[in-house]
């Protein structure tokens, strides 16, 4: 049967026009569904949001309940161009009062000024050996000797690098530097600092300008300073085994002491606090923001009526406001710190002077009220967002993957009716057609009826 497109030739209808109209008022059920699919999908992308948010939350809590992040140290130096200080938690909070009279040096080794004599030196590529046979440079350090082969018309830098690349080399490093014009000198320089690290030239050297005569040398030294009325000497400026916790880096003799003070990290451990709860009202913001209800325009947001992003703003409610058992009466709970709820926005909110003071005078019940292994409230917001977040069977996981399975569902059901209203486009077209080519014949018939009368009279 043929299908009928276009206008009718014989009764002038519009058919294309007639049947999109007729299949419009029968897609009324697909459009329907496809604004379900689109508030499931907006559902989604609120939920994605809200587990981000929930993400950011946990790790701000992850903080918190970590004990040793309530005993981190920090340490300030009177003249940090004289000494520097870092800690580690061992560390004690107290004043030291240090006098460095020297620090650690390393010995030096340079070759005197030779300008005037044959063995002077104008540019690297001087020949130190042109004896026309090889000469030997035997040099020690902390006690140890290395002796080296020194091959005819080898130069000042091919020397530098025999001295560098000898495998045997224990601990030595050797420079060229230009002094002034056309005075280019060998230096040799220690590893470690220390009285007991020096560098010599042997007299088995060989090599003319360059025994141990013909260098100067800068003394190596060790550190000395006085703490607590005590003289220390040590090897090195860089000393962690005087006091406990702390790492000392001496950088210069000073003519007066230096006070070190070590302290509690309370900016740290403030900053932390900060985190969480600013952590904690983007949630409570991003749940309320999306599941207000508009009474003008009669629509929600995308996690309004969602009792799982209600449960979850209760449950986080009640964590921050509970009590942990077993800590003192007047320090077991966040309002009893300087942390109180506005019960309109929901907002956590800091009262700086409290928390200042509790950081201050009662560190270690601070600590416990976020780091209980049982309820403290940094251990309880990271596990609850843990059984919320996770990938595999957290509530906002299963929750998502339920309305992603509407989503697909709903694209099924759009398929087959498009699919249904695509045979019915069909059908109409045939029947139409059908319509019109009786139309036709009854045209025709009637003009035939027409003729045959006008003949009859």
């Amino acid at each position: 049967m043929s299908v009928i497109s276009g206008i009718g030739l014989t009764s002038g209808i519009d058919y294309n026009k007639l049947i999109s109209s007729l299949i419009e008022l029968q897609r009324q059920p697909v459009y329907r569904l496809q604004s379900r699919q689109s508030d499931y999908n907006n559902k989604i992308s609120a939920y994605s949001t809200l587990s981000s948010k929930l993400s950011s939350f946990q790790s701000a809590a992850d903080n918190l309940r970590n004990t040793a992040n309530f005993y981190a140290k920090t340490a300030s130096v009177s003249n940090s161009t004289v000494l520097d200080a870092a800690t580690s938690n061992s560390a004690s909070s107290g004043i030291y009062t240090i006098d460095p009279h020297s620090v650690a040096g390393k010995i030096q080794l340079a070759a005197v000024d030779r300008r005037t004599g044959t063995t002077s030196f104008t540019s690297t590529t001087d020949v130190v050996n042109n004896t026309g046979a090889s000469q030997t440079f035997e040099y020690t350090y902390a006690g140890t000797t290395s002796t080296l082969t020194i091959a005819d018309q080898t130069t000042l830098e091919g020397l530098r690098d025999a001295i560098n690349n000898d495998t045997g080399n224990p601990g030595v490093t050797a420079t060229v530097i230009n002094v002034g014009t056309s005075d280019y000198r060998l230096v040799l320089t220690g590893r470690n600092t220390g009285s007991s690290n020096t560098v010599a030239v042997t007299a088995n050297t060989t090599i003319t300008g360059f025994s141990d005569s013909d260098f100067t040398a800068s003394t190596a030294q060790d550190a000395k300073f006085r703490i607590g009325g005590v003289d220390i000497t040590k090897s090195s400026n860089t000393v962690s085994d005087v006091i406990p916790g702390v790492t000392l880096t001496l950088k210069a003799e000073s003519a007066s002491a230096v006070t070190v003070t070590v302290n509690n990290d309370t900016d740290t451990i403030r900053q932390h606090i900060e985190d969480f709860v600013n952590a904690y009202n983007e949630v409570v913001d991003n749940i309320s923001n999306n599941s207000q209800y508009d009474t003008k325009t009669h629509t929600g947001g995308p996690l309004n009526g969602e009792s799982t992003a209600r449960a979850i703003k209760s449950r986080l409610s009640n964590i921050v406001t509970s009590r942990v058992a077993g800590l003192p009466q007047d320090l077991r709970t966040l309002a009893q710190i300087g942390i109180s709820t506005d019960y309109h926005t929901g907002h956590l909110s800091i009262d700086s002077a409290t928390l200042n003071d509790k950081l201050t005078t009662r560190l270690d019940d601070v600590a416990n009220l976020f780091t209980d292994s049982t309820s403290g409230i940094g251990n309880k917001v990271y596990d609850y967002t843990d059984s919320v977040t996770n990938s595999i069977d957290g509530t906002v996981t299963i929750r998502t993957k339920g309305l992603q399975s509407n989503v697909t569902g709903i694209a099924d059901d759009i398929t087959d009716l498009e699919a249904r209203l695509t045979l019915v486009e069909e059908d109409l077209r045939k029947r139409f057609a059908s319509l019109e080519a009786m139309l036709t014949g009854m045209s025709s018939q009637s003009a035939f009826l027409s003729n045959l009368t006008s003949r009859m009279t």
